[in-house]
């Protein structure tokens, strides 16, 4: 993530989502979630994503990755002073057909100190990652393609609507680690959001209160999603990305799961507020 103030990030981040810091200063601010050495970094810029990381087990599929991206013709990057600074053991760049920067990595060091939240929250990670990520992207099929076919994504469902086309998918248990919809929604290309889940309804509602008392903008009220069953809500980060702030979402078991559509967006609430940008966007997708 990038943010044009760093320090805003850090009061947001450990306030509102209850991180600890692992690391701050003018130049680099980065954020624990459970015992790794962090999940979040934030960097002096415009706002805009800097780069998503995707775990992968070992140095064999890491460069199974790299044939895989290799076969259609995307460049890799591999920088060992990089991934010291990532604290992994390797790490490959690359680009996706959208524009987003990906980090591929193996090995990410675990923290000296037990984690620890300055508001006592306990995070849903281990081998479901930080969360999940929704893009805009200009052209679905492209992204699909690229997602689905060469890194081996999977698909969790869809939710078609008249206004919204959009597309779940998962690389671990997590019901979606990554979704994507086209930028004909009237969004801009780019990180529209992330998410990041906790155990308990309490340290979303307490969360929440937060966000009630000034220290961010509420864009969708509290609602339980169609799909991944997840109670949470939307607020703005310091940067141009929203964060999804939840409890609850479920787990695919992919012997049994059965890819769907939904024609609804939610089960009840995430009720878009006025004055989140931009107004067309569905209701906490």
């Amino acid at each position: 993530m990038t943010a044009v103030d760093v320090g805003a990030w850090e009061q947001f981040g450990t306030r509102v989502l209850g991180l600890e810091i692992a690391e701050s200063g003018p130049d680099r601010l980065l954020l624990r979630a459970d015992e790794r050495a962090f999940r979040v970094s934030v960097t002096p810029g415009d706002g805009s994503c800097d780069f998503i990381g995707w775990e992968v087990a070992d140095a064999a599929a890491l460069g199974e990755v790299v044939a895989a991206l290799g076969r259609i013709g995307v460049e890799t990057t591999r920088d060992p002073v990089l991934a010291k600074e990532r604290s992994v053991a390797d790490l490959v760049r690359a680009v996706d057909p959208a524009g987003t920067n990906l980090e591929f990595f193996y090995g990410q060091e675990t923290a000296a100190t037990p984690f620890k939240s300055p508001a006592g929250a306990t995070f849903v990670t281990g081998e479901l990652g930080l969360g999940h990520a929704v893009l805009v992207v200009p052209d679905m099929a492209e992204a699909e393609r690229f997602y689905l076919e060469t890194l081996g994504f999977l698909e969790s469902d869809r939710v078609r609507t008249p206004r919204f086309d959009v597309l779940f998918t998962h690389c671990n248990p997590r019901h979606h680690s990554l979704a994507m919809m086209p930028t004909k929604t009237g969004l801009e290309a780019g990180l529209h959001h992330f998410m990041i889940e906790v155990d308990d309804l309490d340290t979303v509602g307490h969360a929440l209160d937060q966000v009630l008392d000034g220290a961010a903008r509420l864009n969708s009220t509290i609602g339980k999603h169609i799909n991944d069953l997840m109670v949470s809500f939307y607020c703005q980060t310091p940067s141009k990305c929203e964060v999804e702030y939840g409890v609850g979402g479920i787990t695919i078991d992919d012997a049994t799961w059965v890819p769907s559509v939904h024609t609804i967006e939610n089960v009840w609430g995430h009720r878009r507020l006025p004055g989140a940008p931009p107004d067309g966007m569905p209701a906490g997708m």
